[in-house]
């Protein structure tokens, strides 16, 4: 199995076998799809023997991500926190309820591009992060060392940790006790750790578990507490967990999970694709110009975008398309674990016993896809098909401004927020978020390469490999348009 960039590995494949691969590995059968029209196919018009989550020993089962939506197996408790997701951000309307917050930290966000020019890819987490907190929470991050973002920060490192580096035990957990002995403490079997004295080779590992665990457990009851005591003192913001603590106060376990889950889920893939587009403006000056020039035209320079003007910026919407197509937050993610695009077939579900007998009908021979096999759609591959997109690996919005719509390419929220009853909740809102502060941005600053004793440094172009991917690591530098955007920035500071 390939284990970096796996994605572009698993596009060679395709290129050989076809877009329906199956691999087995140590008694484990991998399915990866490699096309769009599959995994609609597969993962949406028959979505129903898709739905379940993989086991995963170390970083479900052992450190506590089991409890959250992402890797929750499919069930009453999924299906609920799915409705409880598309009540909070599941429509256009009650998006609506947002723009205010959204608003609010975005302006934060401009003035904090303004003190730090060199800083955006830590302001795209930081935002990220405080929006989040506030929609789950109601609790506004401090300007420095917050204790609840540091300890999310945290989290966010133990699950890189347990549920990517540990993809092998986690997928494949038939390792033997005296080969535990002689493997690194991320390689050794949930069962075999229980008992294992900590003096022996391995036994670190048991030490290392139980501190991750406590830490998954502090960024849940922590937050939980903190919105009882506002409750309490009659102090609270309005939240998700507020609002439902008031309509099923007895339902703490499934409610501190479920807001768990929105900052989990929400934060860092957001804030990877908002790096991905100051990667992209920075690489592709032409394309910003002409996206500040529909600005310009449309918003003027006395105020900022709002949401209300996006029916009339086509070429912004399709640069936002863009954005997504070009670098997905979830191409597929290290060797096996997948944060949004990890399926397992469901087990109570296949009429055949042997697994699901999946006729595509057009020229190709039944396929049995056998229970408990773990499917891997290739996101990132679907994005960059040739066969879809032309010239795939250039930034080009254009691509989606055809004025016949059979010759404008495929709108990649089709591909990049996931298929059936496991697509991201949170996709409506996610786009809303990245529209308002990329065009907010472009509105007010030039976002150029970083240059180093006088010397432009070229960004390097490539994604890490991961549950979430980022861009490599790349500094821009961001310019004010002049002295009105200055301007209008310090204006807003008050109304933040």
């Amino acid at each position: 199995m390939p284990t970096h960039t796996v994605w572009q590995s698993f596009a060679q494949m395709a290129e050989k076998w076809g877009d329906l691969l199956s691999l087995t590995t140590f008694g484990k059968t991998i399915i990866i799809i490699n096309s769009f029209e599959v995994a609609e196919d597969l993962l949406e018009s028959r979505g129903g023997n898709f739905s379940d989550r993989p086991f995963l020993q170390m970083g479900g089962e052992l450190v506590g991500f089991r409890n959250t939506l992402t890797f929750s197996q499919y069930g009453d408790r999924v299906r609920k926190e799915r409705k409880l997701f598309h009540q909070l951000f599941g429509t256009s309307k009650a998006i609506e309820r947002f723009l205010p917050l959204l608003r609010s930290e975005i302006r934060k966000f401009l003035q904090n591009l303004l003190l730090n020019p060199d800083g955006a890819v830590g302001e795209t987490q930081r935002t990220g992060a405080a929006v989040m907190m506030r929609i789950a929470y109601g609790y506004r991050i401090a300007p420095e060392r917050d204790h609840f973002l540091q300890l999310y920060d945290l989290r966010a490192k133990i699950f890189a940790e347990s549920t990517e580096s540990t993809a092998l035990v986690n997928l494949f957990p038939s390792l033997q006790v005296i080969e535990s002995l002689f493997l690194p403490c991320w390689m050794i079997d949930r069962d075999i750790v229980r008992y294992l004295p900590a003096w022996l080779p391995g036994g670190c590992f048991r030490t290392t578990v139980n501190e991750w665990a406590k830490v998954i457990q502090d960024t849940v009851n922590g937050p939980l507490e903190y919105v009882k005591d506002q409750m309490a003192t009659g102090t609270a913001e309005h939240s998700f967990l507020s609002a439902l603590l008031q309509e099923q106060p007895d339902d703490d376990y499934l409610l501190k999970w479920a807001a768990s889950s929105i900052y989990g889920a929400g934060t860092s893939t957001t804030s990877s694709q908002l790096e991905g587009f100051f990667l992209a403006m920075s690489l592709y000056p032409d394309i910003q110009a002409e996206a500040q020039r529909e600005l310009d035209a449309v918003i003027g320079k006395d105020r900022l975008p709002d949401i209300s003007d996006r029916p009339d910026l086509p070429y912004m919407n399709a640069l936002c398309k863009e954005v997504l197509r070009w670098h997905n937050a979830n191409p597929t993610g290290k060797q096996l674990c997948i944060h949004n695009f990890l399926l397992e077939l469901r087990r109570d579900s296949p009429p055949d016993s042997r697994g699901f007998i999946y006729d595509r009908k057009e020229g190709h021979s039944p396929v049995l896809i056998p229970k408990n096999s773990v499917i891997i759609p290739n996101i990132w591959y679907m994005a960059h098909d040739p066969k879809r997109y032309s010239d795939p690996m250039t930034f080009n919005p254009r691509r989606f401004l055809s004025m016949d719509a059979g010759e404008a390419e495929l709108d990649p929220s089709k591909i990049c927020f996931g298929y059936g009853r496991r697509i991201c909740a949170g996709k409506l809102f996610a786009d809303t978020f990245i529209f308002l502060i990329c065009s907010t941005v472009l509105s007010l600053f030039n976002i150029q390469k970083a240059t180093k004793n006088g010397v432009v440094v070229e960004p390097a172009v490539g994604q890490t490999s991961g549950t979430v991917s980022r861009p490599l690591p790349f500094v821009c530098t961001v310019v004010p348009r002049g002295e009105e955007a200055r301007s209008l920035i310090e204006v807003t500071r008050g109304a933040s």
